[in-house]
């Protein structure tokens, strides 16, 4: 019986703590317009939160089979809103939405060409922080020429 009383004071404790941190904040927001820029941060960051896990739920975050088929589950609910609720004139006007196997392809150039730009770049590091110590060894060097005929012309 003594375990239950201290887990269920340590409870109280907790949500006591929680409510008395949120008072503080709260009252520390003098105006209204800190209270309010503190429930619009609440707000959005919730709705990111929301949105981040309802993502990682769906599998868009995993493997790429899943995020294929989250795409083809989007695009066949989509697709016949678009058709209905979107003027025809509009609809002739846009591109057809990609199909998957096109999207499919689309992501792996893109993925390749992001591959191979990092590599590219890597590769070539070396040249580009020889490249920047050599700048800044002139300029430093520049700047203590300069300091120097400073102090003799003193």
């Amino acid at each position: 019986m003594g375990i239950v009383r201290l887990v269920h004071s340590l409870r109280n404790k907790k949500d006591t703590l929680s409510r008395y941190l949120h008072a503080a904040l709260f009252h520390e927001l003098k105006s209204n317009h800190d209270k309010r820029l503190y429930f619009r941060f609440v707000i959005k960051s919730t709705l990111v939160g929301g949105v981040v896990y309802y993502s990682v739920h769906q599998g868009l975050w995993s493997k790429s089979e899943d995020s294929m088929q989250l795409y083809g589950r989007i695009y066949n609910n989509i697709a016949p809103y678009v058709k209905d609720n979107i003027p025809k004139e509009i609809i002739n006007e846009l591109p057809p939405l990609p199909s998957t196997s096109d999207f499919s392809n689309s992501l792996k150039s893109s993925w390749n060409k992001g591959v191979i730009a990092s590599m590219k770049f890597l590769s070539e590091t070396p040249t580009h922080v020889t490249t920047g110590v050599q700048n800044v060894s002139e300029i430093i060097r520049g700047y203590i020429e300069q300091q120097s005929v400073s102090e003799k012309n003193q």
